[in-house]
């Protein structure tokens, strides 16, 4: 048990993507999808065994860092609606067409949903984003960062490639979806809390359009998300291009890091 501790202490990064990877993976089969939870638990049981309390509180610092100015509440999941609803109106204005099977869900469902909504997919980005993120920045600038992490995101995601419950076109939205996330995280002084609103939105506004009966069916809903990554795309471009200092600085005079001295071992 200590050995295994050791070697947890010396590189926990590693650990917490081999502990991701092989929770997912094992358990995919099983529920016919991924645990969104698991990056959460995954990186949990990494904190308290390479940095106990202290790692937990500073995770839970980001999660609870509310003060980031009101703009921030209304940006992150206004950056989800226009990808959203963009990719919907663009989708009509190529010629799809509406299901006619689709109905608009009521209001008690959709209310239903926000609570059901936040069980899932917002819990990723404690581990994904509050963790592993500025552990790949150091040495590195942030795309590079950025891009390492999308990357490994997008392979966790795998068992829904192949079982069709996601479109391949997941993969373009994926990296671009990091990209707005980590300019979100770092612009906000590291706020998980935003983050996780990001993703929120982005699941919830998702599911409205898609839930069977969904909005679009068949080819048009395949344009449907081809449209949703080439906007996402455009957005992650010109949040590079416009704000080049902070994608490209060395980590070492970009925004200070907030994590313990550990963050330098893998």
């Amino acid at each position: 048990m200590n050995t295994v501790i050791t070697w947890v202490k010396r590189h926990p990064l590693i650990t917490f993507f081999i502990l991701t990877y092989a929770l997912t993976w094992a358990t995919a089969p099983l529920i016919g999808g991924v645990i969104p939870q698991i990056p959460f638990l995954t990186v949990v049981i990494v904190l308290a065994l390479s940095e106990g309390k202290q790692g937990l509180k500073a995770l839970l610092r980001q999660a609870t860092h509310w003060r980031v100015g009101w703009q921030w509440y209304l940006i992150a999941p206004g950056i989800v609606a226009i990808i959203n609803f963009g990719a919907v109106g663009l989708n009509l204005l190529l010629g799809a067409h509406i299901s006619p099977s689709y109905e608009p869900l009521p209001v008690a469902y959709l209310l239903e949903g926000i609570f059901i909504v936040m069980l899932f997919g917002m819990w990723e980005e404690p581990g994904w984003t509050g963790y592993a993120l500025p552990r790949l920045r150091v040495g590195r600038s942030l795309l590079l960062a950025t891009l390492i992490l999308a990357g490994l995101r997008t392979l966790w995601h795998l068992p829904l490639f192949l079982s069709g419950d996601i479109p391949w076109s997941d993969i373009v939205l994926n990296v671009a979806a990091q990209v707005i996330i980590s300019w979100l995280y770092y612009r906000t002084n590291r706020s998980l809390l935003i983050v996780m609103l990001l993703h929120f939105s982005s699941n919830y506004i998702y599911a409205a359009l898609v839930s069977e009966p969904g909005l679009f069916e068949g080819g048009n809903l395949i344009q449907f998300a081809w449209l949703e990554a080439g906007l996402a795309t455009l957005i992650a471009l010109s949040l590079i291009v416009f704000d080049r200092q902070l994608w490209f600085a060395p980590a070492s005079s970009a925004q200070p890091e907030i994590v313990t001295a550990s963050v330098a071992r893998v």
